[in-house]
Parts: C-alpha cells; sequence; structure tokens
C-alpha cells in the first residue's frame, strides 16, 4: 500500500474508525466521571476500576479488530501497513478523545475543574506555601488547555505503541511457508 490512491484509502478509513475509538473512550472517561464525581466510596471505586478495565480492553480489542479488517478487505498489506495504519489510527483516535473531554470539562461541567482544585486543596491544603498556591491557581485558569494537549499526546502515544504490538502478528504469518517448497528440491 504504497501508492498515493491507497495513502489516501487508509487515512479516510483512520478517521472514520479513529471517530469511532475516540468516541467509545470519550465515552467511557465520562460516564466514569459522571458516576463517580464527588463520591469517594469503596464502591465507587470498584465502578471505576470496571469502566477504566472496559476502556483499556476494549480500546485494545478495537484496534485490533480495525487492524484485522484492514487485512481481510486488502490484498498485499502486510505488518508495515497494519503497523501504518495503527499510528494513523492512533492520531485520529486521540484528536478526537482529547478534544471530546476539551468540550465536556469546558462546556458541560465547568464545576469539574473546581471540583479537582478543591480536592488539592482539601488533601494537600495545609502543606502548601502560598507561591504554590498561586501556582495552583494559574493551574486551574489553564487546566482545560493543559487537559486537552496532554490527553493528545498521552492517547497517541499510548496507540502508537500498541499498534506497534499489534502489527507484529497482523497479518498473521506462517514461519513454515517456504518450507514446503525448499523440501521438494
Amino acid at each position: 500500500m504504497n501508492n498515493p490512491d491507497q495513502k489516501k484509502i487508509l487515512w479516510n478509513k483512520a478517521a472514520r474508525n479513529g471517530l469511532v475509538l475516540g468516541l467509545f473512550t470519550a465515552l467511557c472517561r465520562i460516564v466514569s466521571g459522571a458516576l463517580t464525581s464527588g463520591d469517594a466510596s469503596a464502591g465507587t471505586a470498584v465502578l471505576n476500576g470496571i469502566i477504566w478495565l472496559l476502556q483499556t480492553g476494549g480500546c485494545i480489542w478495537l484496534m485490533k479488530f480495525l487492524m484485522e479488517r484492514l487485512v481481510a478487505q486488502y490484498d498485499g498489506v502486510d505488518n508495515r501497513d497494519t503497523a501504518r495504519y495503527g499510528r494513523m489510527l492512533a492520531l485520529t483516535s486521540s484528536m478526537i478523545f482529547a478534544a471530546a473531554m476539551f468540550f465536556f470539562v469546558a462546556l458541560a461541567d465547568p464545576e469539574f475543574v473546581s471540583g479537582q482544585m478543591d480536592l488539592i486543596y482539601k488533601l494537600y491544603g495545609e502543606h502548601l506555601d502560598e507561591n504554590t498556591r498561586s501556582y495552583l491557581k494559574t493551574i486551574e485558569n489553564n487546566y482545560t488547555k493543559i487537559m486537552f494537549f496532554s490527553t493528545w499526546i498521552y492517547s497517541w502515544l499510548y496507540g502508537v505503541i500498541l499498534s506497534a504490538i499489534l502489527s507484529i502478528s497482523i497479518p498473521k504469518k506462517d514461519p513454515f511457508a517456504g518450507f514446503m517448497e525448499h523440501k521438494g528440491e
């Protein structure tokens, strides 16, 4: 898949499938945040852990599924192509996820940032000096921007590493493929 038309196909598929993967991840995080906001009980922690496992496992399965589907749909797709597609998928899905989380925090739940900062002040307030408090105020004012870029970079790196790991075995290789040809000689 080295010609320009095939690269366009990969980007098109990565954009559409990245939308699905990014929205799935964002939905898991938003549901987790909505269910656990303001509650620090053990049951909430367990529920949050279950949602995290669902999100992590679902993302891994979905990326593997999408990479395998690429191999099934097109002839001549090798491990390099699936790794490239995985990186494209990671980039597009991480952009969607970061944007969804940015809009959720900035628009849908504006009290989220102040709640997080209140929690920090409750936990560490007596140990903070004035310089640290003023720095935390600066962070609070720029929290949505910091969260957007850190989420985007983290998610993209996670996706790149995951696609590199998954592409090793997609498509599946037969280590004995040439054995029978050489045996007859």
